[in-house]
C-alpha cells in the first residue's frame, strides 16, 4: 500500500493481535513509529497493548502508557481498560492499581479486570475487597471471585455460588470452576446440590453447559462412577450432548474399558451426528486401540475427515501396543510422507516398533527425525534409543548416548544394563549395577534381571550369586520367580545341580515350567540321566497338556540315549497335538 494513513495502521495492527499474531502487530507498530508519517491514536494503542498483553512484553506497555500521558487521553475509558489489562495479564499489580484509581469514570470492565487480576495471582483478601467496594457486581464479578476461591481450594467458592443462586443471578459454565482444577470432593458434591436447585427452576436446553461443568469436574477429580452416574441422569433427562459431552463421555469409557458401555456411547455419538467430529472422531479411535479393537479403530481412522494428532498418535500407539508393528510403523511414514507435526511421543512408540522388529536402518532414520525436531535429548526418545540400538546389535551406539545424559533416571539406567546383557556385554552391565547404586539410584527388579541375565551369559556363576544375595539387603526388593529361573538356568549350565535344587527348595514360590524345563536342558548338557527323569516328573506333573513340554523332553531323552522313555513321550506327543513352529526374522543389509 502505496499510502498508509492511521486507519490502515490501526486496522493491520488490531488484525494480527486479534488473530492470535501479537509479535507480528508489535513489529509493525515499531515499523509504523519508525516511519515517522502518523501519530497513533487511542484505537492503535488500545490493539498494541493488548498485543503487549499478550506477549508479556511490560516495558513495551509501559513506553505507550508514556506516550498516553503526553497525548493526554486518559479521559478514554476504553484505552485506559485496555492499560489496565496489560499490566494485568503482565503480572504488574502495582502499576493496574495506580491505572485503575487513576481513570475518572471506571466501569464494570474496569473493576472486573482488578478483581480478576488479584484472584489468578491468589491475593483472594484484595479481590474481595474490590468485590465489596464494586457499585454494582455483576456475573463477571461473581464468577471471578468463584473461580478464585475455587483455584485455592476454599469452602468459600460454593458459598458465593449460593449467594448468587439467592439473589436470582443466572448461573452459567463459568458459575461452576470445577473443571478448571481438582478440588475437594466434598465441594464438589455440595456444588452438585446446588447445580441440582438450580436445575429444577431451568430449561434443559439452557443448563447443557453447568451439566459438562459439573461433568468435567467428577472427571478431574477422578471420580469416574459419579461421572458415568452423571451422564445417565443428562440422558434420562433429555439433555442433548454436544461434542463436549460426549469427549468426556468416551474419556470416561476409556478408564473403566468396558466394551459395552463403549457401544453404548458410540450409539449416542452416531444417531447424534458426532461420528465424524474431529474431537470426537479422534477420542473414539484411543478408545477403540486402548481395548485392542485396533480394526474398528482403522475403520474409523479411514473415515474421519480431519485428522489431529491425537487420531494419529492413538492409532500407532494400539498398533504398537497389541503387535501390530508393521502397521504402526507405516502409519508413521503416512504421517512423515503428509508433513504432519510428529511429536517426542510418537517418535518413542516407533523407535520401540523399529527395537521389536530389529530394523536398524529405520532406527537410524528415526534417530535423524529426532535430531532434526530437538528431541534426542528428551528422556523418554533417549531411553527408546538406548533401547533400540540394544536390541539391533549397536551397543557401542547404546552406550554412546547413555554416557551424554547429564541426569540418569532408573528407566535408562535398567535400558543400558539389559542392553548390555543382551550383547553380551556382562562386566559391563555388573560395573553399571554399581555405577547406579553409587549414583543414589536404585535398581528395580527389571535392572536386577537384566544384571543376572548378563551373568548367566557369561557364566559368571560367583558374581550372580553376589548380586543375587544383595537383592534384599542392598538393593531393597523381594527376588521374583524371574530371578530365581535365571540363577537356576545359570548354576544348571554350569552343571551345579546341588546348588540348584537347594535353591529350588528354598523359593518361597512353586516352581514353574521355565525353571523345570531350564533344569532339564542343563541335565540334557550335562548328561545327568538321573535328575532328568527326577525333573521330567515335576514338568509333567505341572504341564500334562503342554506339547512344547513333551517335544523338550523327546529332545533330552534323545541326546542321553534314553529310547525306552524317548518312545513313551513320542507317544504321548501324538495324543496331545504339536503346534506350528514359531518364526522370526531381522533385517539385514541388501
Amino acid at each position: 500500500m502505496p499510502h498508509r494513513n492511521i486507519v490502515s495502521w490501526t486496522t493491520i495492527v488490531s488484525a494480527f493481535t486479534n488473530s492470535g499474531r501479537p509479535h507480528e502487530a508489535l513489529t509493525l507498530y515499531n515499523e509504523m513509529l519508525e516511519s515517522r508519517t502518523e501519530q497513533p491514536n487511542q484505537f492503535l494503542y488500545s490493539s498494541v497493548l493488548k498485543a503487549c498483553g499478550l506477549v508479556g512484553d511490560v516495558e513495551l506497555g509501559k513506553f505507550v502508557h508514556r506516550h498516553i500521558s503526553q497525548a493526554k487521553i486518559e479521559f478514554d475509558t476504553v484505552l485506559m481498560n485496555a492499560l489496565l489489562d496489560m499490566y494485568v495479564k503482565c503480572g504488574s499489580l502495582r502499576d493496574a492499581q495506580r491505572v485503575f484509581y487513576q481513570i475518572p469514570c471506571r466501569n464494570s470492565t474496569s473493576w472486573n479486570t482488578l478483581i480478576l487480576g488479584h484472584a489468578k495471582q491468589g491475593l483472594m483478601g484484595d479481590a474481595l475487597k474490590l468485590f465489596d467496594q464494586m457499585p454494582q457486581p455483576d456475573i463477571v464479578s461473581w464468577n471471578s471471585i468463584i473461580a478464585g476461591l475455587a483455584d485455592n481450594a476454599s469452602p468459600h467458592a460454593l458459598q458465593f455460588v449460593s449467594m448468587m443462586h439467592v439473589k436470582g443471578l443466572k448461573l452459567d459454565e463459568f458459575t461452576f470452576p470445577v473443571h478448571s482444577k481438582p478440588v475437594v470432593f466434598v465441594l464438589l458434591d455440595e456444588a452438585m446440590k446446588i447445580f441440582d436447585q438450580f436445575f429444577t427452576n431451568s430449561l434443559v436446553s439452557e443448563s447443557l453447559a453447568l451439566w459438562n461443568s459439573m461433568l468435567s469436574g467428577y472427571v478431574a477429580n477422578g471420580d469416574y462412577a459419579k461421572a458415568l452416574s452423571l451422564i445417565a441422569q443428562m440422558h434420562h433427562s433429555g439433555v442433548r450432548f454436544d461434542f463436549y459431552t460426549f469427549s468426556i463421555a468416551l474419556k470416561i469409557c476409556i478408564y473403566f474399558h468396558n466394551l459395552r458401555l463403549t457401544s453404548q456411547v458410540h450409539g449416542l455419538v452416531v444417531t447424534n451426528g458426532h461420528e465424524l467430529d474431529c474431537v470426537v472422531g479422534s477420542i473414539l479411535i484411543d478408545l477403540y486401540a486402548k481395548q485392542s479393537k485396533i480394526n474398528k479403530a482403522l475403520r474409523l481412522f479411514e473415515r474421519l475427515p480431519n485428522k489431529d494428532g491425537v487420531a494419529w498418535s492413538s492409532l500407532i500407539a494400539g498398533s504398537a501396543k497389541f503387535g501390530l508393528d508393521t502397521l504402526a510403523f507405516s502409519l508413521f511414514m503416512d504421517m512423515v510422507h503428509l508433513d504432519l507435526e510428529i511429536d517426542h511421543f510418537v517418535l518413542s512408540i516407533v523407535l520401540k516398533v523399529s527395537s521389536s522388529l530389529a530394523s536398524y536402518r529405520s532406527g537410524m532414520q528415526i534417530h535423524a527425525l529426532c535430531l532434526k525436531k530437538g528431541y534426542e535429548y528428551e528422556r523418554v526418545i533417549t531411553t527408546a534409543l538406548i533401547d533400540m540400538y540394544a536390541k539391533c546389535g549397536d551397543i557401542k551406539d547404546a552406550l554412546v548416548l547413555f554416557r551424554r545424559l547429564s541426569e540418569i533416571d532408573t528407566m535408562c539406567w535398567t535400558g543400558i544394563i539389559v542392553g548390555c546383557a543382551q550383547n553380551g556385554r556382562a562386566d559391563e552391565a555388573i560395573n553399571l549395577l554399581h555405577k547406579m547404586m553409587e549414583s543414589g539410584t536404585k535398581p528395580n527388579k527389571i535392572t536386577i534381571l537384566g544384571v543376572l541375565t548378563a551373568c548367566r551369559h557369561a557364566g559368571l556363576v560367583d558374581q550372580a550369586w553376589d548380586i543375587f544375595n544383595s537383592i534384599e539387603a542392598e538393593y531393597g526388593l523381594t527376588p521374583c520367580s524371574e530371578h530365581y529361573n535365571c540363577m537356576v538356568d545359570l548354576l544348571g549350565q554350569a552343571g551345579r545341580f546341588k546348588e540348584a535344587g537347594k535353591l529350588i527348595s528354598d523359593m518361597p514360590f512353586k516352581p514353574d515350567k521355565t525353571i523345570w524345563c531350564s533344569l532339564l536342558s542343563a541335565c540334557g548338557t550335562h548328561k545327568n540321566r538321573y535328575l532328568a527323569n527326577i525333573v521330567a516328573d515335576h514338568l509333567l506333573a505341572t504341564s500334562p497338556e503342554d506339547a512344547s513340554v513333551y517335544i523338550m523332553l523327546s529332545n533330552v531323552y534323545a541326546a542321553l540315549g534314553m529310547w525306552d522313555s524317548l518312545s513313551k513321550v513320542r507317544e504321548a506327543v501324538k495324543k496331545v497335538g504339536i503346534k506350528g513352529a514359531g518364526k522370526s526374522w531381522i533385517e539385514i543389509s541388501s
